[in-house]
This record gives structure tokens, C-alpha cells and sequence, in this order.
């Protein structure tokens, strides 16, 4: 008998453990699985990253003489450069070019203009000794005619055939010395624009010669203000460095930012740059200074999309000022720009998992003494994790975070529909 119930309270308190786990179990798994509807507030955003720059800067550009595309060369090798983010004085030392490419056409072009200075001396000796020859003709033919003009004189002693003789070479000389002098003038004109055309072949690589050493002179880059070095970047996205390509037609090397005003520059996808509008509310936090939150807004947003390497669609430049700037503030520190494109205040309030779809509605599971039924709800705006409710609940309604087994459509309803 004793032993019969030492078996029955054994058996009682496993019952009683049963139980006790069933509605442990239970209260467990609908802990966090309901939502009690609340007024709030409600914040939209569109997150991005950035980095902080000056509203105002001065740029470093490749100089002219080195940009100049008579030259012939477009782009060149950054061999030497300094750190980023260094703090420079006028006149300091920032980067040096690769200078061989101008060294190399400056001594060709200086070959071909010691072939062109020969030509020109030769040009001017031929025009020297030709001219002399022509002028000596010239004189000789003189020297002829004023013989014959003596005999024209004296053959008036003589008969009138002889006179006549005497006349006809007389004119023929005078002939002979203007066609002399023709020939003297012509060939004149032509030596001298032969020379001329020297001349200004060799006055041409002169002045190439003087631009590739001015562009040799200038491969040494130097800052043309004070301030912090941020370098700029290429095509690809990539911040200029040693051994860094640079063209002509991108100049910017680097830039001294004016930190007194400061902006985020940010990139937005297409999908949501409609959603973003000037003035905007933005909230930014710096990775290097997570104490402390800053305020600005949209002040620019770009009207046409481009390739961006962190996006697979195009995107838009944003540019964000801040309200105040800081003196801890660094050019090129990362940023987190939160920009507010809706607010609302005091608003129902309700988790997105908390919402379903179900044939074309957005449906909530309201809990109640009742049981749970199925609640059509309209939302006004919604964020990653919460939305605004417009219609369908009230404030304290409890609702399930989940969808019930028994509301779920059946697989045949499910492959029907499909």
C-alpha cells in the first residue's frame, strides 16, 4: 500500500512538471511575438556614406606649360608625392612628375633645330654669293651700255646703216639690263623667302625648345596656398598616389580645403534619389568621431546619373552641408549621412513584420479576448523596420508579429493562384 503511493505522488508530480513545461513553453514562444499598438514618432531615411570636404577650396592642377598639347604628351607618372592630409605652407613641396618624356622630345626637337640652323646658314650664304653674281651682272651689262652709248654718239660721223647698227645694240644692251634686273629681283625675292622660312622653322623649335624646359621646370608641383592636402582621384575612383597615372584633360591633383564651412559628398541609387529633395534634413555621424552627432542639409543633388564602382545601377552626386563645422573635423574622414525624407510625430506606430500581404491588402492579426482575427491596415510611410498607420487600429490593440498557421492560404490555393 505504501509502496502503491510512493508511485501515485511520483506520477502526480510528473504530471505536474508536464503541465508546468506545456505553459512555460507557451508563454516562451509568444514572448516577443505580439506588438502593442502605441503613438510614436517616426523617422523615413535613406542612409549613405560620404566623406567630409570643404565647401570652399583651393584646387593643385597640373600647371599649364605641362598641359600644353603642342607638347605631345597627355598624361603622365606621378613619381614622388606626400602624404595625405598633411598641412602645407605656400610654396611647399607636393608631388613630382615623371619629366622624361619632355626630356626626351626637348633633345629631339634640339637635334632637328641644329639641322634646321644649318639650313639657315646655308640658306643665307647661298642668298649672299647668288645676289652677289647678280649684281655684278648687272653693273658689267652697265659698263657695256655706256660703251655702246659713246659709239651711238660718234656714229653720227657715220653712214646711216652704221648709225642704225649702232642704235639697235645700243637698245639691245638697255634691254639686256632691265631683264638683269628682273632676274636680280626675282631671284632676290625668292632667296629671301627662302631664308624667311628658315627662319621661322628654326624660331618655331626655339619656342618648342623654351616650352619643354618651362614644362620641365614645372613637373616639381608646389602649393600654391596653406592648408591640409587631399588628393583627388582618377577615373576609377582611385586617390591619386606614387606611381599614379594623370592626363592632361583630369588636372586635379589635390585639393586645400577651406574647413571652416563644411560638406559630405555622397552618391545616391536612382531608386531613391525622387525620394530626396533640397533642404533636407540630414543627420551625420563621422566614424572618427562617434560621440558626437552633426546636423546639415541637401543643398545640391545632381540632374544627371553616372557609373559609380559601389552601385550596380546609376547614381547621383548629393551634396550635404553642415549646419556648423568642427574643429576636429579632418577632409577625407568617413561619414554617415541619415537623410530625414519624411517625419511624423505622435503617430500609431507599427512594426513592418507585424504587416502582411495577402491578395493585394496589407493585413494585421489582432489579438484580442476573442482569439486573433484578420485586420486590413493602410500605412502612410514606413522605414526598415517600422511604419505609420493611417486606418485599421487603434491605439492599444495588440497585434501578432507573426502569421497564424490557420490564416495561411492553403498550397492549393497557393498553386491555383500561381
Amino acid at each position: 500500500m505504501l509502496k502503491q503511493r510512493k508511485y501515485q505522488v511520483l506520477l502526480a508530480a510528473i504530471v505536474l512538471v508536464g503541465i508546468g513545461s506545456v505553459v512555460w513553453l507557451k508563454l516562451t514562444a509568444s514572448s516577443g511575438k505580439t506588438y502593442k499598438i502605441k503613438k510614436g514618432n517616426l523617422e523615413v531615411l535613406i542612409a549613405s556614406k560620404g566623406e567630409v570636404r570643404g565647401d570652399r577650396y583651393t584646387e593643385i592642377n597640373l600647371p599649364a606649360a605641362v598641359c600644353n598639347q603642342e607638347l605631345r604628351v597627355y598624361q603622365l607618372k606621378i613619381m614622388d608625392i606626400i602624404l595625405e592630409g598633411k598641412t602645407v605652407k605656400k610654396g611647399d613641396y607636393i608631388a613630382k612628375l615623371d619629366e622624361s618624356q619632355f626630356a626626351t622630345m626637348m633633345r629631339d626637337n634640339m637635334q632637328q633645330k641644329e639641322k634646321m640652323d644649318a639650313d639657315l646658314r646655308n640658306a643665307v650664304l647661298d642668298s649672299t654669293v647668288t645676289l652677289s653674281a647678280k649684281r655684278e651682272a648687272v653693273n658689267n651689262a652697265k659698263l657695256d651700255l655706256e660703251y655702246l652709248r659713246i659709239d651711238l654718239e660718234q656714229s653720227k660721223y657715220e653712214s646711216e646703216a652704221y648709225q642704225r647698227k649702232t642704235r639697235v645694240s645700243y637698245e639691245k644692251a638697255e634691254n639686256e639690263i632691265a631683264r638683269l634686273r628682273r632676274d636680280y629681283l626675282l631671284e632676290r625675292n625668292r632667296l629671301k623667302l627662302q631664308v624667311t622660312r628658315s627662319e621661322a622653322r628654326v624660331d618655331e623649335f626655339k619656342k618648342r625648345i623654351d616650352k619643354y624646359m618651362e614644362a620641365l621646370a614645372a613637373t616639381t608641383i608646389k602649393a600654391p596656398e596653406d592648408g591640409i592636402v587631399m588628393f583627388a582621384k582618377d577615373w576609377m575612383g582611385k586617390t591619386y598616389g606614387k606611381d599614379s597615372e594623370i592626363n592632361i584633360w583630369n588636372p586635379l591633383i589635390a585639393t586645400l580645403p577651406d574647413m571652416s564651412v563644411a560638406i559630405s559628398e555622397t552618391y545616391i541609387r536612382e531608386i531613391d534619389i525622387s525620394k530626396v529633395q533640397l533642404n533636407d534634413s540630414v543627420r551625420i555621424t563621422i566614424d572618427a568621431l562617434p560621440d558626437k552627432v552633426f546636423w546639415g542639409k541637401v543643398i545640391k543633388i545632381a540632374t544627371i546619373g553616372e557609373d559609380h564602382k559601389d552601385f550596380d545601377m546609376k547614381a547621383f552626386k548629393v551634396i550635404v552641408r553642415f549646419d556648423k563645422s568642427d574643429k576636429d573635423m579632418k577632409p577625407g574622414m568617413t561619414v554617415n549621412n541619415n537623410i530625414i525624407i519624411a517625419s511624423y510625430k505622435d503617430k500609431l506606430i507599427i512594426p513592418i513584420k507585424a504587416v502582411f500581404s495577402k491578395e493585394g491588402k496589407q493585413i494585421v492579426y489582432r489579438k484580442s479576448a476573442g482569439g486573433v482575427s484578420e485586420q486590413e491596415v493602410k500605412l502612410i510611410d514606413e522605414n526598415e523596420e517600422f511604419g505609420v498607420i493611417r486606418e485599421g487600429i487603434s491605439e492599444g490593440d495588440v497585434v501578432l508579429m507573426y502569421q497564424p498557421e490557420k490564416f495561411k492560404p492553403e498550397p492549393a490555393e497557393v498553386a491555383s493562384s500561381n
